[in-house]
């Protein structure tokens, strides 16, 4: 009977140890096209911060880059799982053979202001108004360039008509502007909440909404979200379905959520200036996704601008029935939403 019962005893103690251990967590290499900070890739940063990776089993380690292009690369040379960076570096590569798929969108608005130094300001009321001045962007071929075209061409004019000077981001920019090293920028923020707030510097062009956004494209624009490879959704399916659950969860808290109450979640390192980070964040979040879709329109869209600027090689971009399999600039292509529909129970 004392056999039986030790027995037993023992048996019940080995199922409760083998139960309360921890299942061993996957591990996830996600490359990110930004510091740490950049409001475009805010659903990675809060994940982060509130801990939604760990609850989805998932250990995460993270390499930012200055830039999307080196994300987007280290994605498709195997080095990383996951890529954080705009639609547009997945439309460029597939000219050199390499396919990548957007799973998850975190803004689906271009999220970039067209600003006017501010002694300019009486001169520069249009678009056409630039034409012969000196227009900075962070980068040559950088997003804010390719959207630099598409507002200049809806203008009647072209990049011809301005100089482009590449100024950086951040703290460049706003030097660049306050010096009188150019006359008007392409900003995203914080940048331009700190030069408006500041009055160094004015609005001619709001792409963070959808209205403003609408004077240069018709419906929405897929700017940032979450790519992976063909080949890993065919072998780790659950692997990208526990990443997008992730994605999903963090929209979802930033749509339901006040500027402020976020700020308090992300590390100091983050917000710094916590005062401006909010307004930065109350300007800019109408450009964020609410639920991760990424449509078909929205990335027709960031193919047309990559068509104006001329990244993309096509003979002609004045229809959107030109895009087909055939050339390889088909939307649908670019993108696999069976995953954030599964998160959304439909």
């Amino acid at each position: 009977m004392l056999l039986r019962v030790a027995v037993s005893l023992g048996l019940l103690l080995a199922g409760t140890s083998a139960a309360g251990a921890a299942a061993p967590k996957q591990h996830v290499r996600i490359a990110v096209g930004s510091k740490p900070g950049n409001l475009v890739y805010l659903p990675l940063d809060l994940a982060r911060a509130v801990n939604y990776f760990a609850d989805e089993g998932l250990e995460v380690e993270f390499t930012n880059f200055d830039g999307g292009t080196d994300a987007a690369l280290s994605l498709a040379a195997g080095h990383a799982d996951f890529s954080g960076n705009s639609i547009d570096h997945a439309i460029k590569l597939r000219s050199a053979g390499k396919d990548l798929k957007m799973i998850v969108s975190f803004t689906t608005l271009p999220t970039v202001t067209l600003v006017i130094r501010r002694d300019l300001k009486p001169q520069i009321r249009t678009i056409q108004d630039l034409k012969g001045r000196r227009l900075g962007v962070t980068a040559i071929g950088a997003g804010t360039h390719v959207l630099a075209a598409s507002i200049l061409k809806k203008a009647g004019c072209s990049l011809a008509d301005v100089q482009v000077v590449a100024v950086g981001s951040g703290p460049r920019l706003i030097q660049a502007l306050k010096s009188g090293q150019v006359d008007a920028a392409m900003a995203t923020d914080p940048t331009t909440t700190e030069l408006l707030m500041s009055g160094d510097a004015s609005l001619l062009l709001d792409m963070v909404t959808f209205e403003e956004t609408q004077r240069i494209f018709t419906g929405e624009y897929q700017f940032t979200g979450l790519l992976t490879r063909p080949d890993l959704i065919a072998t780790r399916p659950q692997l990208v379905q526990s990443v997008v659950n992730v994605i999903v969860k963090a929209n979802r808290f930033i749509a339901t959520h006040s500027a402020a109450d976020i700020a308090a979640r992300l590390p100091a390192g983050i917000v710094r200036d916590r005062y401006i980070y909010v307004k930065s964040l109350e300007h800019s979040r109408p450009s964020f996704s609410k639920d991760g879709l990424v449509t078909r329109n929205g990335v027709a869209n960031n193919i047309q601008s990559q068509l104006t600027f001329g990244v993309a090689t096509q003979a002609s971009s004045t229809a959107r029935a030109l895009y087909s399999p055939a050339d390889g600039l088909e939307p649908a292509t670019f993108f696999d939403m069976q995953y954030v529909l599964k998160t959304l129970g439909r």
